[in-house]
């Protein structure tokens, strides 16, 4: 049995040689990403959801909150200064990294209705990567199950 999203994409990834890079400079960078989304923008934008969309918005301290605004920004300037240039994370080759990251960013703006708290619109790359994401006709499909 395997758990944890990025341990199972990694696996899949490997035993289909599909959506990571084949040498080791590409796939370890691919890695990195994945260890990107694990540490950094499934905790913080996850918490951020929290705060501000359910049970977190009736603390009278907003300090928690801000403080994962804050990351959140943070995070997602990082990854907009990465996808200036590129199509995808790791340049033209959609993998992984792709997967593991941007249905985060999705849920950040969408589920959570957090878009105008981190003022998503001044990162340009990623939102321009989100929707070329969410285009794609596998995400599509998966967006759909179960059905409505």
């Amino acid at each position: 049995a395997l758990f944890e999203s990025g341990a199972i994409l990694i696996y899949l990834a490997s035993k289909t040689g599909r959506f990571i890079p084949a040498d080791t400079a590409g796939r370890y960078e691919t890695l990195q990403w994945i260890m990107f989304q694990m540490g950094g923008i499934g905790p913080m934008f996850g918490q951020l959801g929290f705060f501000h969309t359910f049970a977190g918005k009736e603390y009278e301290d907003k300090r928690p909150r801000d403080r994962y605004v804050a990351e959140s920004k943070r995070l997602l300037g990082v990854l907009d200064q990465r996808l200036q240039g590129r199509d995808w994370v790791m340049g033209d080759e959609y993998t992984i990294a792709d997967i593991a990251i941007l249905p985060w960013v999705r849920n950040l703006v969408g589920f959570y209705g957090a878009g105008d708290l981190v003022e998503f619109s001044q990162f340009k790359n990623v939102a321009r990567v989100l929707e070329a994401f969410v285009a794609r006709p596998a995400v599509v499909k998966g967006l759909t199950i179960p059905a409505a």
